[in-house]
C-alpha cells in the first residue's frame, strides 16, 4: 500500500531532484527525531515514508545513468 498516492500517480515526477530529496530528507529527519525520543511507531512510518519517496525517486525516468547511480 502507498502512502503517497497523490505523488505515486505522477506528480512526483514533476518535482526536480532537489525537491523530491528534500521531501525523502524530511521524512527521514522524522524518523531520527522519533528515534531519540524512543517513539518506535513514529519512527517506522516516518522511515517507510522517507523509503517510499526514495523508491519513487529512484523510479523517476528523469534520473537514468550515473544520477540513478548517485540516488541509489
Amino acid at each position: 500500500m502507498t502512502m503517497h498516492a497523490g505523488l505515486a500517480s505522477g506528480r512526483w515526477w514533476t518535482l526536480t531532484l532537489a525537491e523530491q530529496l528534500s521531501s525523502a530528507g524530511a521524512d527521514v529527519s522524522r524518523a531520527v527525531r522519533a528515534r531519540q525520543e524512543g517513539d518506535q511507531g513514529r519512527f517506522d512510518a516516518a522511515l517507510d515514508r522517507a523509503l517510499e519517496l526514495l523508491d519513487l525517486t529512484r523510479a523517476d525516468p528523469r534520473w537514468s545513468g550515473p544520477r540513478l547511480r548517485e540516488i541509489a
